[in-house]
């Protein structure tokens, strides 16, 4: 005797699950990349602040270049 589906559930529902998570995977892995790819702008960007700094030795810069930093580890957590 062949087992029915669950209440509200059709028969397709292990393919429909398949292809949902397949679709939360590329969504997540698009995310990691788009967070690498701004990291790695920051940290030109926070290397940039370190030079002007030591070149002026302003510590607006200094600070900016924590900062940066911060976000950073952020985006890499």
């Amino acid at each position: 005797m062949p087992s029915s589906p669950e209440f509200g559930r059709s028969a397709d529902d292990p393919e429909e699950e398949i292809r949902r998570k397949e679709r939360e995977r590329e969504f997540f892995e698009a995310e990691l990349e788009r967070r690498r790819r701004m990291a790695d702008r920051l940290l030109i960007l926070r290397i940039v602040f370190v030079l002007v700094e030591a070149v002026t030795g302003n510590p607006i810069y200094r600070w900016a270049h924590r900062f940066i930093k911060w976000v950073i580890d952020l985006l890499r957590d």
